[in-house]
């Protein structure tokens, strides 16, 4: 079970990394299809679309399997908080895969959803990530350190 928590630990502050690349690269896409019409009066086609946001697209389903394999880990490290955690930001990133497929039909509902889903899923892994090096590794029981005298 301790092997299984240090995994937990590790992967799901792997999860927290890609989610800031992956609104990094949200960034990218939308910056390279600006600097592609760049005011010339050129359409963006899907090809070039797909090529400025190919990398956000690509590291998406990336993200969703990895938060597959953030719940499977949580069952192994045990703790019903873990794995409630874990399925909350599977549940999340499901959503968000949603939203990028509606986001195209309906761009003022669902496209304007997705980028604030995306923060909600990266201070969920961010709390997460933060409990599992700061609380989760101290023994149950164990009073948390105190400050030394001044």
């Amino acid at each position: 079970m301790k092997a299984f928590r240090a995994i937990y630990r590790f992967w799901v502050s792997l999860m927290t990394l890609a989610v800031v690349v992956q609104i990094g690269f949200a960034g990218y896409g939308a910056f390279d299809t600006a600097h592609n019409v760049d005011g010339s009066g050129k359409t963006i086609d899907e090809d070039s679309f797909n090529d400025s946001f190919g990398p956000h697209i690509g590291l998406g389903y990336i993200i969703f399997l990895g938060a597959i394999v953030l719940l499977l880990l949580s069952f192994g490290a045990r703790g019903k908080q873990r794995i409630l955690r874990s399925l909350a930001a599977l549940v999340l990133v499901m959503i968000q895969i949603v939203l990028a497929w509606a986001g195209g039909s309906a761009p003022y509902a669902a496209g304007a959803l997705h980028p604030i889903n995306a923060f909600i899923i990266l201070g969920l892994l961010g709390s997460m990530t933060y409990w599992e090096w700061k609380v989760g590794r101290m023994a149950p029981g164990e009073p948390a350190a105190a400050a030394p005298p001044t």
